[in-house]
């Protein structure tokens, strides 16, 4: 039998700035996994989709997608590369909206392109998230996020971790 928890980020926007190359961490908090991690999938969420600057009903909103490196870590310390400038360093779209991370996608994120912003839809992250199966879920998961060019800028808003897990209902 397998069971399912979401668990959304619900803290303020958090920036990135624009003035210089940065990294920021954002903590969030899992707990009431009965079992281990069997499937994970990550999402930035969105109320409305746009590739607007500044948008505020997007997950991740950024004026140069392409500048970005994002990783998220497990609370036992895994890493996992979600997407290293995807689509490139001259990737100059914006926004990721409604946007999945899963590993049994056929779109990839490392190739989408200007054209296809704001980003919405489910792809396949740039480093498999099977990294985290088996691990203990419950605890602090770390969201990184690494602008590795002073220029353009932006916030996180919105995003989530879905589990699945198997739980043994034997006799």
């Amino acid at each position: 039998e397998s069971s399912s928890t979401i668990v959304s980020y619900t803290g303020p926007p958090v920036p990135i700035p624009a003035n210089l190359a940065t990294t920021i961490n954002i903590p969030i908090v899992v707990s009431g996994l009965s079992a281990p991690v069997n499937n994970l999938k990550f999402s930035f969420d969105g109320s409305s989709c746009t590739n607007a600057p500044g948008a505020t009903t997007v997950g991740l909103d950024h004026t140069w997608v392409g500048d970005l490196i994002i990783t998220l870590t497990s609370p036992q310390g895994a890493t996992v590369t979600l997407m290293n400038q995807p689509g490139g360093a001259l990737n100059n779209g914006r926004n990721f909206c409604n946007t999945v991370l899963d590993d049994g996608a056929t779109a990839l994120i490392q190739a989408i392109t200007p054209a296809g912003a704001p980003y919405t839809g489910s792809f396949k992250p740039a480093s498999p998230l099977a990294a985290f199966n088996g691990q203990n879920g419950n605890g602090t998961w770390t969201l990184t996020i690494t602008d590795v060019f002073p220029l353009d800028g932006g916030n996180v808003r919105a995003f989530s971790l879905a589990f699945t897990s198997f739980v043994c209902t034997g006799p």
